[in-house]
């Protein structure tokens, strides 16, 4: 039996899986032996069965403190010690795949993973060589890898797939390489090695095949339940004319979904390795963009490139559809026009940006009725409301090191009503918040803290100088010394006088600094966070296109002036939080003019008081 984990968190399933071997004629048994031989298979394949233990293994803990190191922002922001404990735990192969791979094309040797070893086949399970498997086990969760791995699939047909791997295995072969193959398929996510390929005649539960991608699979066993370095029923038996596929050991007949990712690029493979990590990456697809949505007869989206739009079609994979991959792209436009439903989601995402927006329609009657426009890039989320009613929505924007010049705020939420339209601008300051309509939003900022746990954490900004309780607000500018305690759990520690020891712990994370920050603005907003970790809003008074002029408080509709407006504007909102249970909310930078805490008749007294002296020049 066997656990399988998927190559894509985004895609991860685990299944049971026992090999069911079939009865089948094969023209030449020991062709096929001689020629996976002849490939390395009798000494490039590590001895061991299959890989799995649980999560709470200690010497493993260091090798996630090294993969939690690895991890960008965003890799970060998908809870990293989870995708590590289900790669442990799982039984994937994906990890001794990539070192037989890796051994054989002379990107690293086996004595790399074990001290004096001359080929893998000498390779022994040990503490040591555990954490070298475990390090490649999870590999694939880093965002270059899965955003080529969806690439694949999202991009190619399951005819496209056969070719690919057919055309791969020849080449690889004529070079004497090995390359990554994962099957995918309804009861079963698997990786295996692949060697080379060979034409002949073979026959499978009553279907002909004349192709044969010879693999090593680490599920394969000898007689006595050891592993064995090659089988032929694990091998992948392919009829190129019908484009049919079959895998004897698992009974996998594969007909016309989604099945075979194919990777010979031994940079990507080692991209953030354990052993001689590569320093780049060739494959341009790494950065590709994904883009999840609903389909349904009243939404499309699309690919804008120089105005010319193009529908995007997410590829159907076990019934179900995954992200499509889009590239080349100038914004990817959406039309909705939901008559019978209330919710719509989309997800954006690519090396740079994690973007999620969610909208739901706020029709008082039984029928809603979301109808509408979003568009998205890297750079820009636009939401147009074309109904009757306000949108709700709510947009969260996670970036990555080094895609933002402001300070270090890595995430932003934004939520409220759209009347009209919302432009969502990511400049070099911050979020610049534009409409045609009035804005009215909540948003909070938030910047990636580590607890003492190892477990990402979002510190907000607002009024609160520090994210530490104790450490104070420089702890994640210093060097950072990680160790495990008696209680197998991750300590972070820092140097705070420079004196080389690191003694300092970090306190627990304080995660209550701050309420979200509202605006209520007839104008266009810059939204930023100065060096004190405060936001601070600007506006283009003289319409020259520089956000230059802060915010004063008083200034409830963002036009540069504290007059009887404003004032207006602050009795209009007590009113109306004071007749309602509801939740009402508060710009309160703007309103609390007497900065009491609380919005009310005084402040706009105080409004009116102030510029009454102004007009009389008292």
């Amino acid at each position: 039996m066997k656990k399988l984990l998927s190559v894509l968190a985004s895609l991860a399933m685990l299944t049971t899986m026992s090999p069911v071997y079939s009865e089948c004629t094969i023209s030449d048994n020991t062709d096929l032996k001689s020629l996976a031989a002849s490939l390395g298979a009798d000494t490039d394949y590590l001895n061991i069965l299959n890989y799995e233990h649980g999560p709470d293994y200690p010497d493993l803990q260091n090798v996630y403190l090294k993969f939690l190191s690895n991890c960008n922002q965003l890799e970060a922001t998908r809870y990293p010690k989870s995708f590590y404990y289900t790669a442990v735990m799982s039984g994937s192969d994906m990890g001794i795949s990539l070192l037989e791979i890796l051994a054989h094309n002379g990107v690293i040797s086996p004595s790399d993973i074990q001290n004096g070893a001359q080929s893998l086949s000498e390779i022994t399970l040990n503490d040591e060589t555990d954490k070298v498997i475990t390090a490649y086990q999870v590999t694939q969760f880093h965002t270059e890898f899965s955003n080529y791995m969806e690439y694949l699939i999202a991009s190619q047909t399951y005819e496209q797939q056969i070719d690919s791997l057919i055309s791969t295995a020849e080449s690889c072969m004529e070079n004497n390489r090995y390359f990554l193959v994962t099957i995918k398929g309804q009861d079963m996510n698997h990786s295996v090695c692949g060697i080379g390929i060979s034409e002949g005649e073979w026959e499978w539960n009553g279907k002909k095949y004349d192709k044969c991608i010879l693999t090593l699979d680490s599920s394969d066993t000898d007689k006595d339940e050891k592993a064995d370095g090659f089988r032929e029923e694990s091998c992948i038996y392919i009829n190129s004319e019908t484009k049919e596929s079959y895998i004897p050991a698992y009974n996998f007949d594969m007909t016309d979904e989604p099945a075979f990712t194919v990777i010979d690029d031994d940079s990507l493979l080692n991209f953030k390795g354990a052993i001689n990590p590569s320093a780049e990456i060739k494959k341009a697809k790494t950065d590709t963009t994904h883009f999840t949505f609903r389909e349904t007869e009243f939404t499309s989206a699309y690919r804008v490139r120089n105005g010319i739009e193009t529908p995007i079609v997410r590829p159907v994979y076990n019934g179900t559809k995954p992200a499509a991959s889009v590239t080349d792209f100038d914004y990817i436009h959406v039309d909705m026009n939901r008559e019978f439903e209330r919710f719509m989601t989309f997800g954006y995402y690519n090396s740079d940006r994690r973007i999620y927006i969610e909208l739901e329609d706020t029709t008082p009657e039984f029928y809603p009725d979301l109808s509408g426009d979003v568009n998205i890039n890297d750079n820009m989320v636009n939401i147009v409301n074309k109904g009757p009613y306000p949108i709700n929505s709510i947009v969260e924007i996670y970036m990555n090191d080094g895609t933002y010049n402001f300070p270090p705020f890595f995430k932003w939420g934004l939520w409220g009503d759209v009347d009209k339209d919302l432009s969502i601008e990511i400049v070099e300051e911050g979020m610049l918040l534009k409409s045609d309509d009035k804005i009215e939003v909540s948003l909070s900022a938030e910047r990636p803290v580590f607890n003492q746990y190892g477990e990402l954490q979002y510190g907000k900004s607002g009024n609160l100088l520090t994210d530490y309780a104790t450490a104070g607000d420089s702890a994640i500018d210093n060097d950072i010394l990680v160790t495990i305690d008696d209680e197998q759990k991750v300590s972070f520690f820092l140097d705070e006088n420079n004196d080389g020891n690191y003694d300092s712990g970090l306190g627990k994370v304080d995660l209550t600094s701050s309420d979200s920050y509202h605006i209520s603005s007839q104008n266009n907003v810059l939204v930023t966070v100065n060096d004190e970790y405060r936001i601070v809003c600007y506006i283009d008074d003289n319409n020259d296109g520089v956000y230059d002029t802060p915010v004063q408080k008083g200034d409830t509709n963002y036009d540069g002036k504290i007059d009887a407006a404003d004032a207006s504007t602050i009795l209009s909102h007590y009113a109306k939080s004071s007749t309602t249970s509801d939740y009402v909310p508060t710009d309160i930078f703007a309103m609390d003019f007497d900065r009491s805490g609380t919005v009310d008749a005084s402040d706009a007294s105080l409004i009116l008081k102030q510029y009454s002296e102004v007009q009389t020049g008292k």
